[in-house]
């Protein structure tokens, strides 16, 4: 999400997000970017009021919002211990729910029933 919002170069030009499919993001990775900023995690700037301008953003490119519910909780619970990063396994836990694709260079996700792009 960041890396598209952000034109960072290691997004994958096959990971083209650009086409007729709808993009969604998941606002589980809004919890992400606090903790890593609150841990100077990134390797890029983000804005202080990064909380206002990204869910903006997303919005003005038409990326569509996916909230946390109570059944990718569960899903969450039921997935094997194959990725450990916990943002990451809420993110499977969602696509597979909705059966969605997911957008990450971590191969770790085709341990999952998940269609995985990059």
């Amino acid at each position: 999400m960041l890396w598209m919002l952000y034109g960072d170069s290691r997004l994958s030009a096959a990971a083209d997000i650009e086409g007729e499919l709808p993009v969604y993001y998941s606002t589980v990775s809004f919890l992400e970017v606090a903790l890593k900023r609150s841990a100077k995690g990134f390797d890029f700037f983000i804005e202080d009021d990064w909380d206002l301008l990204l869910p903006r953003e997303l919005k003005r490119v038409g990326v569509i919002r996916l909230d946390l519910e109570s059944t990718d909780c569960r899903k969450l619970e039921d997935l094997p211990l194959h990725h450990r990063d916990p943002f990451d396994r809420v993110l499977i836990a969602q696509a597979m729910q909705r059966r969605l694709g997911i957008l990450s260079k971590d191969g770790v996700f085709d341990t999952y029933d998940v269609l995985r792009h990059w």
